[in-house]
């Protein structure tokens, strides 16, 4: 990376971290003054302040067309809105000519006016007074100028609900499907249409997304587009920053991750990066973008694979619960306490900012890397520990609790603005949190926290999630979080987002559901209906750690209210929602809940009668019909473009039986759109129904590309490279030891992993897989679960001495040793304990035992296969079991007499025969069977006793009564 050429300004830093400029600024008109308008959350003024109206051309009469504007004049009838761009970057190319390369600052703090006027419309409120139109020359304001239809006041009871008192006021409001004009209602649309991405649609009900475009227009489109990036750098380094997050909050538009978004963030956060002052996170930063070794560049050893960890209720996949170490150590904690707290604080807000990007394209480890560098550059310290205490009303013995204990570095200023509120539990048993027996300790009160590092602990929060399966041990590991960010309240978003965490985890309990709907309402209601004249918090305070926090859009608050609707039982509640929100996916699940799929139908073909072009409606009817002429009907009106319809389409022909047809819309839909990794899977899947193995290892490699913890593909994708022939066999051994880290309980994954592994001659990679599957199988499989060919295998190199041909004779020996002892234990601790009624095993056991010169337990192998042949019934009368025994009888007379003189060392018993006399008594060498005489002529006669009368004078029983004879004589 090149070094940094221009350091952020301080004014630059102070409007990105929010915080209020110097008191000169604010009263110069220039760059300054836009700074310090844009940090207080004065938009409205930003917007039509001269800078703005000259980049906008508000002033514009538009009797003519605008010089260097490859678009008709805005009192064209036929201007659009695709000839929004070219107006505005034609006056952006005069407003630089006309004021320097310095224009580019005000460029950026305009459109920067522009992002946060449609987040505060959007997701944060209050409502946002200025007309986007208004910003356009005076022809086009008032062509596309809001005009509200709304229905007159009605009356309201004394006791309506809050938000009903809020509608009082909603006429002429800014709100969720409020009924704009034709000619706005259609610019609206253009709009978002212009919104998509990789053949995602955008929410159709988005209110004002003129701002969000022309915010696109001014920090990312009209730069790159007119080739002024390295003249932008040089004068404002932070749009980078503010282009990211503009791309960010268009990616919360759409139904799916966009790839392109994605790229076109991580981008603009990377060029940004070069104007941040230096700190340890440089270095780690630029090791991060270069981890990820290649698949062949991968050792691949004869280690003995570790059974899975079990889980501890403090950690997250085995590691230590503790936020100090893994952040410091990730990050250089050590090296921090030398940058400046003002440089550790941006630093801070940009890795939490980057972060929360990978929290939201549902890539966990990417971003639990980033938190881990933000938690140390503001030094955060944290603990997820127990302490007793008391979680119900009428508990009478304390118990422990899992609770989070955390410091901030430096004692900020505390925010003590206006928050939602926080609604009471008010539950006959539960309590409000957990009251700790010792009220005195750290635990019980600790002091507020930063800002920032609040932000950090609820990404950490919401990373737990992304990484581990719904269950209840995840909400358990959640909670900690968010009641320590509860604790204190400070900043209006930060609350709000704890709240929503809290009430996600509490919707799934029967005791906790009420005040989760509750407390979802009351964030609704703040943003959407507010009471009049309510003590709130302003603008500026609600966006100010907006960037680095997963706040949810309105939309997305009403969608999740409707979901506990849905899960309270209250049904009609959650469909009035989401009709009213346009959610036509979440309208017909109601609806088949309820029986009524024909009104589902009905509803969806009128909204189609006024929309025939839209192909998500075409893809909801498809999905409610099951008709796949449908999906091809979206295709068609979407120009081929949107990924949805083919998604419907091939899962249809992939449930149908259809793979080759699934396989072809499939592509076509990662073609568009390569992030959604269900459509990588079924791919996989489809692929390798048709015996396409290189599409389907390109699938699965997708998919565990955008989710590494998915056991499944990887094991698919080893399934794969074995079918790809002996070349690929190391990929697929790769594959597989990644998928046991996911699916430990999957007996079928490790038994892929024991074949693998001796197809490339790693004989303790085999044992100890064939030890994991005997491990999970042999309560319901017995002695099946064990693969005799593999075990003998293992058994016959060593006893060969072929284990390890490769090494010299030194390394081999010690290798060889390592493997036995390992083998050793898998006998005696895992088969031996639990299987007993295998001949085969216990024969193939008694070679093992007998190379490792243990003549006793090899001659105790020997007896019980032939009891576990002996002893059944059918050897008095089945031919085959019979002689299967007498083969066995007369294999261990061969073994008595062979090993029944021999010498053997063992520890004489104690006088008390305990374990400590045992281990002192001295070794003594005493014969391994000394009357393996008698025992040998008690075996025979006790098999020729059972069988005479069925196969006396058949070859077998002869073999048997000439060996009696030999013993006697």
């Amino acid at each position: 990376m090149a070094p940094n050429t221009a350091l952020l300004s301080e004014g630059e830093r102070r409007a990105i971290l929010g915080q209020p400029a110097a008191a000169a600024a604010g009263q110069d008109g220039g760059d300054a003054g836009l700074g310090a308008l844009l940090a207080s959350g004065d938009y409205e003024a930003m917007l039509q302040s001269p800078a703005a109206r000259a980049i906008f051309g508000t002033d514009l009469d538009g009797s003519a067309a605008i010089e260097g504007a490859d678009a008709p004049s805005p009192s064209d009838a036929g201007f659009s809105a695709g000839d929004i761009q070219p107006l505005v970057a034609a006056l952006v190319g005069r407003h630089v000519q006309a004021t320097g390369p310095d224009a580019w600052k005000q460029i950026t703090l305009v459109g920067a006016a522009c992002l946060s006027a449609f987040v505060q419309t959007n997701w944060t409120g209050p409502e946002f007074q200025l007309d986007p139109a208004a910003l356009l020359p005076r022809a086009l304001a008032e062509r596309w100028r809001e005009s509200f239809i709304s229905a007159a006041q009605q009356e309201l009871p004394e006791d309506a609900a809050k938000h009903e008192v809020g509608r009082r006021e909603q006429k002429g409001r800014v709100y969720l499907g409020a009924t704009q004009s034709e000619e706005r209602t259609k610019l609206d649309r253009a709009l978002l249409k212009l919104m998509e991405a990789d053949g995602e649609e955008a929410y159709a009900l988005a209110p004002r997304p003129l701002y969000l475009y022309l915010a696109r227009l001014l920090l990312v489109d009209i730069p790159s587009a007119g080739g002024w990036l390295s003249e932008r750098r040089e004068a404002a380094p932070s749009a980078h920053w503010w282009a990211a997050r503009a791309l960010s909050v268009q990616q919360s538009l759409l139904d799916y991750p966009a790839q392109t978004l994605m790229d076109q963030i991580v981008g603009h956060f990377a060029q940004a990066r070069q104007y941040m002052p230096a700190s340890p996170a440089s270095a780690a930063l630029e090791k991060a973008q270069g981890h990820g070794a290649s698949e062949d560049d991968m050792p691949i050893d004869d280690a003995p694979i570790e059974d899975p960890p079990v889980e501890d209720a403090a950690g997250e996949g085995g590691e230590p619960a503790e936020g100090s170490a893994s952040g410091d150590e990730g990050a250089g904690g050590g090296e921090w306490g030398s940058v400046a707290a003002g440089d550790r604080e941006l630093w801070a807000r940009y890795l939490t900012e980057l972060g929360v990007v990978y929290t939201q394209y549902k890539q966990p480890l990417d971003a639990k890397r980033y938190f881990a560098l933000a938690q140390a550059a503001s030094g955060l310290q944290w603990l997820m520990t127990g302490a007793k205490g008391k979680r119900t009303r009428f508990q009478k013995t304390d118990v422990v609790q899992l609770v989070l204990l955390a410091t901030s570095a430096r004692r900020a200023a505390s925010e003590s603005g206006a928050v939602p509120e926080s609604m009471e539990l008010n539950d006959e048993v539960l309590l409000e949190r957990a009251q700790l027996a010792d009220q005195e300790s750290a635990l019980a009160n600790q002091a507020d926290l930063a800002t920032i590092d609040k932000c950090i602990l609820l990404a950490l929060c919401l990373n737990v999630q992304n990484e581990n399966p719904a269950h209840g041990l995840t909400s358990e590991q959640m909670m900690p979080f968010v009641v320590r960010v509860l604790e204190h309240p400070g900043n209006w978003s930060v609350y709000t987002v704890a709240l929503v965490l809290r009430s996600r985890l509490e919707a799934g309990k029967m005791r906790t559901v009420e005040r989760a709907t509750l407390q979802m309402q009351t964030l609704v209601d703040q943003i959407t209906h507010p009471l009049p004249g309510a003590d709130e918090a302003g603008g500026a305070e609600r966006l100010h750690y907006l960037y680095a926090l997963a706040l949810p859009s309105q939309w997305e608050l009403e969608r999740e209210l409707a979901s506990m609707f849905l899960g309270l039982g209250v049904v009609r509640s959650a469909l009035d929602i989401y009709e009213r929100l346009q959610m036509w996916d979440e309208v017909v699940s109601c609806y088949t809940v309820l029986g009524q799929t024909e009104v589902a139908e009905r509803i969806v073909r009128r909204e189609l009668d006024a929309s025939p072009d839209s192909p998500k409606l075409w893809c909801v009817l498809g999905d409610l019909k099951g008709d796949p002429e449908l999906w091809r009907r979206a295709w068609d009106v979407s120009g081929q473009r949107f990924a949805r319809a083919m998604r419907s389409l091939g899962r249809f022909h992939f449930d149908a039986g259809e793979f080759a047809a699934a396989v072809e819309c499939y592509r076509k839909a990662v073609a568009l759109n390569p992030l959604v990794e269900n459509s990588w899977f079924v791919l996989g899947c489809a692929a390798m129904s048709t015996q396409e193995w290189r599409i389907a290892a390109d699938a699965f490699l997708h998919v565990v590309g955008i989710d590494d913890n998915s056991g499944e593909s990887w094991n698919n994708l080893a399934t794969v490279y074995l079918r790809l022939g002996k070349d690929y066999q190391r990929r697929a051994l790769h594959a597989l030891r990644e998928s046991v880290k996911f699916m430990p309980d999957s007996w079928r994954v490790w038994s892929n992993l024991m074949h693998v592994s001796m197809s490339l001659g790693l004989l303790a990679s085999a044992a100890s897989a064939l030890g994991r599957v005997v491990d999970l199988r042999v309560a319901q499989d017995g002695a099946d679960c064990v693969d005799l060919d593999v075990l003998r295998a293992i058994i016959g190199r060593l006893v060969h001495g072929a284990a390890f041909p490769g090494l010299p004779a030194d390394e081999a020996a010690h290798a060889e040793q390592r493997l036995a002892t390992q083998l050793e234990r898998l006998l005696v601790r895992r088969i031996e304990a639990r299987i007993t009624s295998s001949a085969p095993l216990w024969r193939a056991m008694a070679d093992f035992w007998l190379w490792r010169r243990d003549y006793r337990h090899c001659l105790d192998c020997y007896v019980k296969a032939y009891r576990c042949l002996s002893q059944l019934p059918q050897v008095a009368y089945a031919p085959p079991v019979f002689n299967d025994a007498a083969d066995a009888a007369l294999e261990l007379v061969d073994m008595y007499e062979n090993l029944g003189d021999r010498a053997q060392v063992v520890r004489a018993p104690g006088p008390d025969g305990g374990p400590d006399d045992e281990r002192k008594a001295a070794a003594v060498e005493q014969p391994v069977c000394a009357d393996w005489r008698r025992q040998s002529q008690l075996l025979l006669r006790g098999l020729i006793g059972k069988a005479k009368e069925s196969f006396d004078g058949t070859p077998a029983f002869a073999r048997l009564t000439d060996a009696l004879t030999g013993l006697r004589q």
